[in-house]
């Protein structure tokens, strides 16, 4: 029998859960990646001073700062205080070029949250009616451009060296404990949809 639940997920790829912690944290890359896709998409729209185009414009990068703001932060947090102390403690000599890479990784998430916090504040000031400044709108366009050139590289490191080298060297203990956080981290979140069903 055909349910409604699975006519939605008909053609739908397979979505990782907290079983699969980094199938998971490879899936909120992709999540990321569409967010930066909309923004620069957003950046020309704004550009082009098409202002019947604003309101969805502006819908995109309110969601996109939503995004980075509640799920983005989860997800840094799931490499910053999850994944990377425990490939630090275990990944030995067959980690050693993750765990060079990881002091770098972790710097970058600073920097970001350094820009996303520049960016959420010039959002904030933008006049939604058009009327936004040639400089307003430059810089716009400059922080989603450092945004997309920091994350990029960042995710082809984390998902071609970082996450491979982990599901080799971490016991499937500490990875299923690895899920636990995740899951637990997301609490509010999965209690939300829970209520909205």
């Amino acid at each position: 029998m055909v349910t409604i639940s699975s006519m939605l997920t008909i053609n739908q790829p397979h979505i990782p859960d907290f079983t699969n912690p980094l199938g998971l944290l490879v899936h909120c890359h992709e999540r990321i990646e569409a967010q930066l896709s909309a923004l620069e998409r957003t950046a020309e729209i704004l550009s082009a001073g098409d202002t019947r185009s604003l309101p969805p414009a502006f819908a995109i990068v309110d969601r996109a700062c939503a995004h980075f703001a509640t799920p983005g932060v989860k997800h840094t947090e799931d490499e910053d205080v999850s994944l990377f102390p425990r490939l630090r403690e275990r990944g030995g000599t067959a980690g050693q070029d993750a765990l060079a890479a990881m002091t770098e990784l972790e710097s970058q998430h600073r920097t970001a949250e350094q820009l996303h916090a520049e960016f959420d504040e010039l959002v904030g000031r933008l006049p939604r009616d058009g009327s936004a400044d040639a400089k307003g709108l430059e810089r716009f366009n400059e922080l989603v451009t450092e945004l997309t050139t920091l994350y990029r590289p960042h995710i082809l490191l984390e998902n071609n060296l970082v996450f491979p080298v982990a599901a080799r060297v971490l016991p499937a203990s500490e990875i299923q404990a690895l899920g636990e956080e995740m899951r637990a981290r997301r609490k509010d979140i999965l209690q939300r949809l829970d209520v909205s069903r």
